[in-house]
C-alpha cells in the first residue's frame, strides 16, 4: 500500500461571506437588538446610555453608547468573523455585529474610543469595496484624536436594505423595552430611540398586570449545579398574545409569549411569566434556544413537565401543570361572573314555569292527581281542570324579608322575592351558583341544608366544563338533572326516571323560550307595524294641510 499523501490548501472564507452571513432572515429589531447587545457588553460600572437613531432624511441607522469601548487590539478584531472572547456575555459568538449590519445596509462604519483615551478607531466596510479587495490582511483602520471625556462605540449603517417610516420608532422602542426590561430595571441600562438623538425617547420596561397574589417565584437547579429560575402569575385580563413566558438569557430577552409546556387555549389565555435560562444554549443569532439540549430536556424531564413533542410523546408531569391549573381555575371563575343576577333570576324563573307546566313532576307531588286521571268516575274530568293550577314551584316572599332579629322593620316597596320547590310533601327554597369544587371529576353537588334550601353547585373546576360555549344551556342542564334526582329520591323510583325528567324539564325550558321570544317578535311587529301607520298618518296628514 503506498504511503498517504497530504497536502496544504487554503480554507480562507471567500470574500462574500459577509454579504451571506447578512442574509440570515434578521428582523429589523432583530438585527438592532445584537447591536444593543454589543452595547450593554460594553457597560461601564454606572450603566450605560444606548441611542438608536432612525435618520429618514440622511437615510442610516446610527447606534451609539457611552461605555468602555475598545481599544487598538479590540477595534481591529471587530470585523474579524467569529472572534469572540467574551464569556457569559450578550455577545458571545463575534458575529452578531457583523451579521446584523450587513443585514440592514451594504455599507457600516464603526467609532469607538476606550474610556480615559483620546485615540478614536474608525474602521469602515463597504460590501461592494471589499468584494474588489484582494485579501483580509490589509483591512484600514483609522485613528483620530478624540477629546479625552468622550467614550464608547458608534455604528453608523448607511445603503440602507430597510425602509425607514416613523411608525419603525415606537415598533422598535417596544421591542427593546420587552427585550431589556430587566436591564433596565436592575443593571442602570437605558435605550433610547427615535428619529433624531434629541427627539429620541426611553424604552420602559412593560410590566404585566397581574391577579394580586398569584405572582410566584421559583427556580430549579440542574445536575450541572446551574440555575434556572423566574416567576409565573395570571394577568388580570387574558391575552393570546400576551399569555405566554418571557424566556431570558443573561436578562437578555430571546422569546417572547411561548407556550413553554402547554398549547394555547381559552381556558389558559390567563398564563404570564419570565423564566432565566441561563444555562440553555442558543443559536449563534439568538433568536431560538436549543431545545434538543441536554440541559433543557433535564430541565422539563425533571421540573417544568410536558413538552411532548421534545419526550418523542411521553408526556412529564410537572410545575406547568400547577400553572395550568391556576390558569383554568381562573378562567372558570370568569365564565360564572358572566352570568350577572338578572340573567340567574332569569333561568330560575323559567325553570319554574316549566316545573308547573310538566304532569311528570305535578303526579309525583300530588300523587291522587295521576290516581284521579286513571279514574272512570266523573271526579277525574274535575281533577283534570283542577291539575293547571296546582303548582310544585312557585315564587314568594320569604317570611324572614321583613323581619331582622324578631324586630319589624317598614315593608320595601318592592321585596325580594325567592324561588320555592314542592318536593315530597315539603316546600324548598331553590338556588343555584357557579363555583369551583375543588374537584375536577364532578360536575355538580347538591346540598338540602337544615333550613329546607336545595342548593345546585354547578361545578366550573370540572374539567368538561372547559368544552362549554353556551353557559346558560349547561346550566338549565345540571340544574333540570339536581331537580329531577330530588324528585326520583323522594319518590323512590329507579333511578333511570332520572334521565326522562331531566329531558322533559329541559325540553319544557326550550318551550318556554321559543314561545316567550315568539310573543317579542309579535310584539316586534306589532310595533313596527303601528310605527308605519303612524308614519302614513303623518304623512297623509302633511298631505292635505299641503292642498289647504
Amino acid at each position: 500500500m503506498e504511503p498517504t499523501k497530504v497536502e496544504k490548501i487554503d480554507i480562507t472564507p471567500d470574500k462574500s461571506i459577509y454579504h451571506k452571513i447578512g442574509e440570515a432572515n434578521y428582523s429589523i429589531s432583530d438585527a438592532v437588538a445584537e447591536l444593543v447587545d454589543n452595547s450593554i457588553d460594553a457597560a461601564n460600572e454606572e450603566g450605560v446610555e444606548v441611542y438608536v437613531i432612525l435618520d429618514k432624511r440622511g437615510e442610516k441607522i446610527i447606534i451609539e453608547d457611552n461605555g468602555r469601548g475598545m481599544n487598538k487590539e479590540s477595534a481591529a478584531k471587530s470585523l474579524v468573523l467569529a472572534h469572540s472572547k467574551k464569556h457569559d456575555a450578550l455577545g458571545e459568538f463575534g458575529l452578531g455585529l457583523k451579521s446584523a449590519c450587513s443585514s440592514l445596509g451594504a455599507r457600516f462604519t464603526i467609532s469607538t474610543t476606550e474610556f480615559q483615551s483620546s485615540d478614536r478607531f474608525i474602521l469602515s466596510y463597504d460590501k461592494a469595496e471589499f468584494l474588489k479587495s484582494e485579501n483580509w490582511n490589509d483591512y484600514p483602520m483609522e485613528i483620530v484624536q478624540a477629546p479625552l471625556e468622550l467614550h464608547g462605540t458608534t455604528i453608523e449603517i448607511t445603503k440602507l436594505r430597510i425602509k425607514l417610516y416613523d411608525a419603525l420608532v415606537t415598533r422598535l422602542k417596544d421591542d427593546l423595552s420587552k427585550r431589556y426590561g430587566p436591564y433596565i430595571l436592575h443593571n442602570n441600562v437605558v435605550i433610547k430611540v427615535g428619529l433624531g438623538k434629541n427627539s429620541a425617547k426611553a424604552c420602559a420596561p412593560i410590566e404585566p398586570q397581574l391577579v394580586e397574589k398569584t405572582r410566584t417565584e421559583f427556580k430549579h437547579t440542574l445536575s450541572n449545579g446551574r440555575e434556572i429560575h423566574g416567576w409565573y402569575g395570571l394577568l388580570m385580563v387574558g391575552s393570546q398574545k400576551q399569555s405566554g413566558f418571557s424566556l431570558f438569557r443573561r436578562n437578555r430577552l430571546i422569546k417572547s409569549a411561548e407556550k413553554l409546556g402547554y398549547s394555547y387555549h381559552p381556558s389558559v389565555m390567563h398564563i404570564a411569566g419570565e423564566i432565566n435560562l441561563d444555562p440553555i444554549p442558543v443559536t449563534h443569532n439568538k433568536r431560538e434556544f436549543i431545545w434538543e439540549s441536554g440541559e433543557f430536556k433535564e430541565f422539563i424531564e425533571k421540573f417544568w413537565g410536558d413538552q411532548t413533542e421534545i419526550f418523542l410523546g411521553r408526556r412529564v408531569k410537572g410545575k406547568i401543570d400547577e400553572i395550568k391549573k391556576m390558569a383554568i381555575d381562573k378562567s372558570n371563575a370568569e365564565k360564572s361572573e358572566e352570568m350577572p343576577q338578572q340573567k340567574r333570576e332569569t333561568i330560575k324563573d323559567k325553570l319554574l314555569q316549566a316545573l308547573n307546566r310538566l304532569d311528570e313532576f305535578k303526579e309525583l307531588y300530588f300523587p291522587d292527581l295521576k290516581q284521579a286521571k286513571r279514574s272512570k268516575d266523573g271526579q277525574s274530568a274535575e281533577l283534570e281542570t283542577r291539575d293547571k293550577n296546582l303548582k310544585v314551584a312557585r315564587e314568594e316572599t320569604p317570611d324572614d324579608v321583613n323581619q331582622v332579629n324578631d324586630q319589624r322593620v317598614p315593608k320595601k316597596t318592592q321585596p325580594k322575592k325567592a324561588k320555592f320547590i314542592m318536593v315530597g310533601g315539603k316546600k324548598f327554597r331553590f338556588d343555584f351558583f357557579l363555583e369551583n369544587l375543588g374537584n375536577d371529576t364532578i360536575d355538580k353537588e347538591t346540598i338540602i341544608t337544615e333550613d329546607q334550601i336545595i342548593e345546585v353547585y354547578i361545578n366550573i373546576g370540572f374539567k368538561g366544563y372547559l368544552l362549554v360555549k353556551d353557559t346558560e344551556f349547561y346550566t338549565n342542564f345540571h340544574i333540570a338533572e339536581a331537580i329531577a334526582e330530588i324528585y326520583v329520591k323522594e319518590s323512590k323510583l329507579n333511578a333511570e326516571k332520572i334521565f326522562s325528567l331531566r329531558n322533559s324539564l329541559l325540553y319544557e325550558v326550550a318551550s318556554v323560550n321559543m314561545e316567550e321570544e315568539e310573543f317579542k317578535q309579535v310584539e316586534r311587529q306589532e310595533r313596527e307595524l303601528l310605527r308605519i301607520t303612524q308614519k302614513k298618518k303623518e304623512m297623509e296628514t302633511r298631505k292635505e294641510m299641503g292642498s289647504l
